[in-house]
């Protein structure tokens, strides 16, 4: 009898641990590599990547199928594009999209950690990839230059070129949901551009006080050179 319920009880355990979502798709070990300090931070802005960013999925946007995840965190310049995984199941992205404006090349480096933000963290369930210019969601390998590879806190690096935007893609990854995550982007030569203020025009009534002071300061200009030629 013991021995039958030793079987049964390791059974469970093995169709449980078939069941549950791995980190990365390739069934490697994915270990989390920090922590994450990475020097000479660009400026921020407005328009820029400041600290760390806690985001979620809205719901708003799907797709069909997504990257597959071989646990292999891109490293600059970038990584071959991994390839598709599970066509036909509808999941979630969110992305992200800031300028390179400098007028060089950049290796940035994404911090990516679903698995501390507040709420409800995705944990196994959301994946970071970046693309240049614009990401397409029919066309996931358009413009793709890497990926986190497993869905664990841990880094991931690909270049970005002078003044080009680099969009970064949240997807999850067994099926649609709602979740939270942080990330934080560094190394990104990202600065501000102050908005175009319109020229707002002159009032009739201001345009008139110029015209008299300006024939006021001439009139005096006239009196002082009169005064200096007696």
């Amino acid at each position: 009898m013991k021995l039958i319920k030793s079987m049964l009880l390791a059974a469970v355990v093995i169709s449980g641990s078939a069941w549950a979502q791995s980190a990365n798709d390739a069934g490697l070990p994915a270990a989390a590599r920090g922590p994450f300090l990475v020097e000479g931070r660009a400026p921020t802005g407005a328009l820029c990547p400041a600290g760390v960013i806690s985001s979620s999925f809205t719901g708003a946007n799907t797709q069909d199928g997504r990257i597959f995840r071989d646990a292999i965190p891109s490293a600059c310049p970038n990584k071959a594009y991994p390839g598709i995984f599970n066509t036909g199941t509808t999941f979630n992205y969110e992305t992200f999209t800031y300028p390179n404006t400098s007028n060089a090349a950049a290796c940035v480096t994404v911090n990516f950690d679903p698995d501390t933000a507040a709420g409800t963290p995705c944990a196994t369930n959301a994946h970071m990839s970046a693309y240049i210019g614009a990401y397409d969601p029919n066309n996931q390998a358009t413009n793709f230059v890497g990926d986190v590879g497993s869905s664990i806190a841990q880094p991931f690096s690909f270049e970005v070129p002078a003044n080009s935007d680099m969009v970064l893609v949240v997807t999850n990854t067994s099926s649609a949901a709602i979740c939270d995550f942080n990330f934080e982007v560094v190394n990104l030569p990202c600065t501000e551009v102050a908005p175009l203020v319109p020229q707002q025009p002159v009032p009739a009534d201001d345009r008139r006080a110029l015209a008299l002071l300006a024939a006021l300061v001439v009139l005096v200009g006239s009196f002082a050179v009169a005064r200096a030629r007696h």
